[in-house]
């Protein structure tokens, strides 16, 4: 459900549009992913997407034609800091 609002110099403010704008942008994330190079390089990638997006990501980044060597797993440094 989107709403408009009327603004004093006559343009008109959609309130719909500017919260999904917002959602979008808190719903992605910087992903730094290890490379075998022992190099961080940072992605970002939507919440709600799954593993394999971010995967195909690297693989476009790298320019890897040979794919099934190769994986992501998941580190959280979250824990390390308790």
């Amino acid at each position: 459900m989107t709403a408009r609002f009327r603004l004093p110099a006559g343009r008109s403010y959609d309130v719909g549009a500017l919260e999904e704008a917002r959602e979008r942008q808190h719903a992605q994330v910087v992903c730094n992913v290890l490379l075998l190079d022992n190099t961080v390089q940072p992605f970002r990638a939507n919440k709600q997407d799954q593993g394999r997006i971010l995967l195909d990501v690297v693989y476009k980044h790298l320019e890897l034609t040979e794919r099934d060597y190769f994986g992501l797993q998941l580190a959280d440094d979250s824990s390390d800091s308790q």
